[in-house]
């Protein structure tokens, strides 16, 4: 039986969310210097304490009155990452292995904006309605691509942070950007395909390619830019701060994506190879 929903614990989600892209956007505006701004960063550091509050209310509020399981798992993983988020962002601050800090910084930001959305779909009115099933077919399978998507999209996220610190070239990214592109553009189409009349899966499956081949356009203007002026000057500034955002959503996007595939799509039934006997 699916959950009656709690409105207010829905729209509190995503208020959390819409936060939580805004502190995104900030803190990729102060950007990956060892010692950014005084400005930016007071500004993030005031900005993240409403988000923080927030968190805690939506958190917990789903931790304890929640009946469902996963979804009080949801609320703990996201809890978690609420924490290590905010202990390297202290770490960054305080430059204590800035690199590797400002990587984790980088990366858990977008785990923590897609476990936010993720809980904003659970408890929303369409998710109360119940799964909608269809049967998967062809291979790779959807309800694998559920799971490699996100994993890949996390890797490349952690691929462009460690270029912005300096620690590694562009090419991994890049290269990187191709192989997540291509595994996003298979699942897109698979999910098109195979389930066109699934309005849940059909939207988040548009959704996703539009995002992503967005992404990949403001990465590729990024560089332009970057190899025609000034890493410091505003229109660079601005470009690269779209696209840390869009990895941030493209995250969330594929995350969405793979819970509703994971709940809608059943697993693929191998047919019976011997005849019946006559």
């Amino acid at each position: 039986m699916s959950p009656v929903p709690n409105k207010t614990l829905h729209w509190l989600a995503i208020l959390l969310a819409i936060g939580t892209l805004l502190l995104i956007i900030n803190g990729a505006i102060a950007g990956p210097t060892v010692q950014p701004a005084a400005e930016a960063l007071s500004i993030h550091r005031l900005a993240a304490i409403p988000v923080s509050v927030l968190t805690l209310v939506v958190v917990l509020w789903l931790i304890f009155t929640d009946a469902r399981s996963q979804a009080r798992a949801l609320g703990w993983i996201t809890l978690a990452l609420a924490i290590l988020q905010d202990s390297v962002g202290h770490a960054v601050v305080q430059a204590m292995a800035p690199h590797t800090a400002g990587i984790a910084h980088a990366l858990m930001a977008p785990m923590f904006f897609a476990a936010v959305v993720a809980i904003a779909l659970v408890t929303s009115p369409a998710w109360a309605r119940g799964p909608e099933l269809v049967s998967d077919y062809g291979w790779p399978s959807n309800r694998t691509l559920a799971i490699v998507t996100p994993v890949l999209v996390v890797i490349q996220i952690t691929l462009g942070a460690a270029f912005r610190q300096g620690t590694i070239t562009l090419m991994p990214h890049v290269l990187g950007a191709m192989l997540v592109a291509l595994v996003i553009l298979l699942q897109g189409i698979f999910v098109l395909q195979q389930f066109p009349a699934h309005s849940a899966l059909r939207l988040a499956g548009r959704t996703l390619l539009g995002v992503a081949f967005g992404q990949v356009f403001l990465g590729m203007t990024t560089l332009i830019m970057k190899s025609m002026a000034d890493e410091n000057s505003t229109p660079v500034v601005i470009a690269a701060t779209f696209h840390v955002t869009g990895g941030a959503i493209t995250l969330a996007t594929a995350t969405v994506l793979s819970i509703l595939v994971r709940r809608n799509v059943q697993p693929r039934v191998e047919e019976e190879i011997d005849a019946p006997a006559s």
